[in-house]
Formats: C-alpha cells, sequence, structure tokens
C-alpha cells in the first residue's frame, strides 16, 4: 500500500500538473498561430481581396510567412503569437486572485457570543 503526499490528494492538485497543462495549451495555440492561422489567413484574404499573387499558391504564402518571421517582421511575429496573447489577455481579465489566508473548503466559525448579554434569544415569527 503506498501512501500519497498531500500534495497529491484531489483537494491539492500538485502545481507540476497545472503547468503541464499550461504548456499543453500554450504549445497548442502556438502551434494553431504557427500552421493553421496562416492559412485561415490566406484564405479570407483570396476570399476579401483575390488571389494572393499570379499563380502564387499556399504554399507561396507560407514560404512568405516562414521567410517573414525568420527575418523578425513584426507583423509576421504578431500573426504568429496572436492566439497565445489574446488568450492569455483574456484570462487575466477574468483572473479570480486566491487569498492565501482564506480557505475554500472550510467552514467559517460561527461567530461569538458576547459575555455581556448571555440570556438567550428565542427567534419568533409575527404574523403582523
Amino acid at each position: 500500500m503506498t501512501r500519497r503526499s498531500p500534495e497529491s490528494t484531489p483537494a491539492n492538485p500538485p502545481r507540476s500538473r497545472s503547468l503541464r497543462v499550461e504548456m499543453i495549451v500554450g504549445s497548442l495555440l502556438l502551434a494553431f498561430g504557427l500552421f493553421a492561422l496562416p492559412g485561415l489567413v490566406f484564405w479570407a484574404g483570396g476570399e476579401l481581396l483575390g488571389p494572393y499573387g499570379k499563380d502564387a499558391g499556399m504554399g507561396t504564402f507560407y514560404g512568405d510567412f516562414y521567410a517573414g518571421l525568420a527575418s523578425g517582421a513584426a507583423r509576421t511575429w504578431m500573426l504568429a503569437l496572436g492566439p497565445l496573447v489574446a488568450i492569455g489577455l483574456i484570462r487575466l481579465l477574468f483572473l479570480r486572485r486566491h487569498d492565501p489566508r482564506s480557505h475554500d473548503n472550510v467552514a467559517a466559525p460561527p461567530p461569538a457570543r458576547s459575555m455581556a448579554d448571555p440570556r438567550r434569544v428565542e427567534p419568533r415569527v409575527s404574523l403582523d
């Protein structure tokens, strides 16, 4: 029988698990920005503005896109990092800060009774 450490209980997931999830989500968003989003831009540009160039297809667009990344062009880096940055900013907007002094799973203690008035107060319901 193996004992679990307090960090691996369901109430306290290990930090490595949340870090792993963050890395996976970040990698997927970066991959979307590098591989899928340029194709969507090519398609939308072809629909709205016409063909990319004379006898130039999607391969030429991707070649120009990756050449722009290699040369450090800001517009291509903004397109590649856009999904990652946008989701990060949205998550920051809705971030709920956790107060380390508060414990969500522990009930608050009942209020202390004043010793100045030790008599019991009965609740009553009135019909008027």
